[in-house]
């Protein structure tokens, strides 16, 4: 099975591990690594090695790690350790990629599956919608309060 770790600058990985248990009940053996403020980029290196390992039980095992940004720390970090390690690093994590990912590696997909599968359109989670002011359109109301 594909293991999955999230990094980031900060605490942001860990508050969107919170959002998965919170969202889907359960947090899937996912963890979360962050790069705290003042920590040296070999510190965190160590961190997150140590992380992979407690999920590598033997060489086959691959894991896919999702980091805030491209080019940043956590993910250059992630990057230098898929010399030792089968990674699949993305970047640009949110919440819809994060639920795809639990739900299909679920089903025993390959990296190369899940990865694609992540990053493809539909799973990106992004939307747009321009509102212009009085616009009028149908859409649910936000209050509670049947009454306004």
């Amino acid at each position: 099975m594909v293991n999955v770790i999230l990094i980031s600058h900060g605490a942001f990985c860990q508050g969107l591990l919170q959002s998965l248990k919170m969202v889907a009940g359960e947090d899937f053996g996912v963890k979360a690594v962050s790069l705290n403020e003042g920590e040296a980029p070999e510190e965190f290196r160590v961190k997150l090695a140590e992380a992979i390992k407690e999920n590598h039980t033997d060489s086959e095992q691959e894991t896919i790690i999702l980091s805030d940004i491209p080019g940043g720390t956590p993910f250059q970090s992630a990057a230098y350790l898929a010399k030792q390690y089968k990674i699949g690093l993305i970047s640009g994590m949110n919440l819809p990629m994060l639920l795809t990912l639990c739900f299909e590696k679920s089903r025993d997909k390959s990296l190369e599956e899940l990865v694609n599968k992540v990053t493809s359109e539909g799973s990106l989670g992004v939307q747009a919608k321009l509102f212009k002011e009085g616009e009028k359109s149908k859409r649910e109301k936000l209050s509670v309060d049947k009454n306004r």
